[in-house]
């Protein structure tokens, strides 16, 4: 039986399907590439500037620092002899004089007022020997130290000297505030007054004494404190208590030395 179909020779020849799946996948046709460029010469020197062409501006740079100020002409200067001129022109001062004399001590008064500072300090050692004072005073004559008798004050401060020797330590330092209220003249019951009728008469004369010769305070105690001072100074001395004070005095700086 004959094929119904025949056979037919291959006119072209057949083309790879991998070129079919170039053209299918990009869409772009099979086009040539440009025809090579031939190769252009670069210059290698520098380019030369042309004669009325216009420069560019030089870069900003900042200005020059400002040249420093002379004052004067520095080869200005005075001669020996204007130097002599001026300091013998110039007008002299004479130095003021002072009314000094000069002494190792002062007045009593002046002496008082420089031993204290009026500090606090010093105001609370005053105040417990006053208290102190007040205390064994009180103990031994129930009357104010200015109403007491002569020989009762006497007495008293006789009792306190002796009470430097005790082996007592409290007993000492009680003594010795209560010689120093009176050394100091009593000052609760005498700073600030002026003599009562009750006092002698040498005591008033001597404060008038005293206020006639100071034309001005040179201590802020009054003279009626300052000549019970004088007297309480004078009732120690009187009992041998100088030395003994002294010699109180003494061992207690051996010991601070």
């Amino acid at each position: 039986m004959a094929s119904l179909w025949t056979a037919k020779a291959p006119s072209e020849p057949s083309i790879p399907a991998r070129d079919n799946a170039d053209v299918a996948d990009t869409g772009l046709a099979d086009v040539g590439l440009p025809p090579p460029q031939p190769p252009t010469s670069v210059p290698m020197g520098r380019p030369q500037l042309q004669r009325n062409q216009p420069q560019p501006p030089p870069p900003h740079q900042p200005p020059p620092p400002p040249a420093p100020q002379q004052f004067g002409n520095p080869n200005d200067s005075l001669s020996l002899m204007q130097l002599k001129k001026i300091v013998t022109e110039f007008p002299k001062i004479d130095p003021t004089s002072y009314a000094f004399t000069y002494a190792d001590t002062a007045s009593f008064e002046e002496e008082v007022d420089e031993w204290f500072s009026y500090n606090d300090a010093e105001y609370r050692r005053l105040n417990r020997a006053k208290d102190t004072f007040e205390r064994r005073w009180k103990k031994f004559a129930d009357i104010p130290w200015l109403e007491a008798e002569q020989a009762q004050r006497e007495k008293f401060v006789e009792r306190e000297v002796k009470g430097l020797h005790a082996t007592d330590l409290r007993r000492r330092c009680k003594s010795l505030q209560t010689i120093l209220h009176i050394i100091l003249g009593v000052w609760d019951e005498t700073a600030g007054k002026k003599p009562s009728a009750g006092d002698s008469e040498a005591e008033k004369s001597n404060d008038k004494e005293k206020e006639a010769e100071t034309s001005k305070p040179r201590t802020r105690a009054t003279p009626f404190q300052l000549e019970h001072m004088k007297l309480g100074i004078a009732l120690v001395g009187k009992a041998d208590g100088i030395e003994v004070l002294f010699n109180v005095m003494e061992n207690a700086f051996k010991r601070l030395w």
